[in-house]
């Protein structure tokens, strides 16, 4: 079944989805996406799979059948509903609540998504709490910072956060390809007194040279290919001070474990650490096909960055390229 669902996970992953709808008994979809790491569209091929064997109903969203129940609990040897809380996301301080209603005030008038980007609005509260944990990492206060691609108004929430707190940034430098968000960002700024520069750059080209090994500190949210998170992170990478303990973070979601080791393999590759991932930190407005949600990502430099992709980058980027270049291959053969 997991080869037909064309499952990189296999029959572990299968087992995930049924322990999942088991000890939830009635779930969405979209839930147990979230709960087991999966794509929602993976999660779905799953269930109808799963229908077709009598094991689930769609029934209040996702639930187990007669037979699905006496199948979980023979042959998975499935009993126990009982559930325990995880460590999980940490949540907005009580103290930020009216930063982050005066940046959701500002988001609410950010430009729409481009699909085509892989653009894909973070929550306001995720955009703060990922200020806050840049905060708490010493990658703020005195630090260059690059922020590479900001439709979620990362820089934004950065720069009120300095406000609220009272601290003195270094360069906050925003390159981004989006000609609506390098004006947006321009105005807000403007407006709200906020230290960020904005460049319009499309970052298949090389960084600016002046910004080249000056940068403390990179965050992005690059585009959900692995071809997009190499792109983005070498881009980041030839922006670092080349020294060892230089901070990168990352937003990414949860791939195959197949996929996983060639992301995590790329960020070694570049000189990086990962020194923390925290599942389900970044919580997006309608991005079904992540389940909603994405990790957090920080890294560690272990002497000068090495970046995969130097020069001007030509081969397929976004989602959108990647379904091009396939239907291309298919059509060819």
């Amino acid at each position: 079944m997991a080869i037909q669902a064309r499952l990189a996970e296999g029959a572990e992953g299968v087992r995930r989805i049924l322990r999942t709808v088991f000890m939830a008994e009635q779930i969405p979809v979209r839930n147990v996406a979230q709960e087991v790491g999966l794509p929602v569209p993976v999660v779905a091929a799953v269930r109808g799979e799963l229908e077709k064997r009598g094991i689930l109903t769609r029934k209040g969203g996702v639930s187990l059948t007669g037979k699905g129940l006496s199948v979980v609990q023979s042959e998975l040897g499935l009993s126990c509903r009982k559930r325990f809380a995880r460590p999980g996301v940490p949540p907005i301080p009580v103290v930020l609540k009216d930063l982050c209603g005066r940046f959701a005030d500002i988001a609410e008038r950010r430009p729409e998504v481009d699909v085509k980007l892989d653009q894909s609005h973070a929550t306001p509260e995720t955009v703060l709490r990922r200020a806050v944990y840049l905060y708490e990492h010493d990658a703020l206060e005195g630090r260059n910072l690059l922020v590479l691609g900001d439709d979620d108004l990362t820089s934004v929430a950065v720069g009120l956060l300095a406000q609220h707190l009272e601290i003195v940034l270094g360069q906050v430098v925003v390159l981004e390809c989006d000609g609506r968000l390098v004006d947006f960002l321009g105005v807000i700024s403007e407006r709200e007194g906020l230290p960020i520069t904005v460049i319009a750059r499309d970052l298949r080209e090389d960084i600016p040279g002046d910004l080249c090994g000056q940068m403390d500190v990179f965050f992005t949210d690059p585009p959900y290919t692995l071809s997009g998170l190499s792109l983005f992170v070498s881009r980041g990478a030839s922006a670092l001070v080349p020294e060892v303990g230089k901070q990168g973070f990352v937003s990414f979601g949860r791939r195959s474990p197949d996929e996983t080791v060639r992301a995590i393999g790329s960020l070694i590759e570049m000189g990086f650490a990962p020194v923390e991932i925290i599942p389900d930190f970044n919580e997006y407005v309608g991005a079904q096909v992540l389940g909603g949600v994405s990790q957090m990502i920080r890294l560690i430099s272990t002497g000068k960055p090495q970046p995969l992709v130097t020069g001007t980058y030509h081969g397929a980027l976004y989602t959108a390229d990647l379904k091009r270049r396939r239907q291309g291959d298919r059509a060819s053969h």
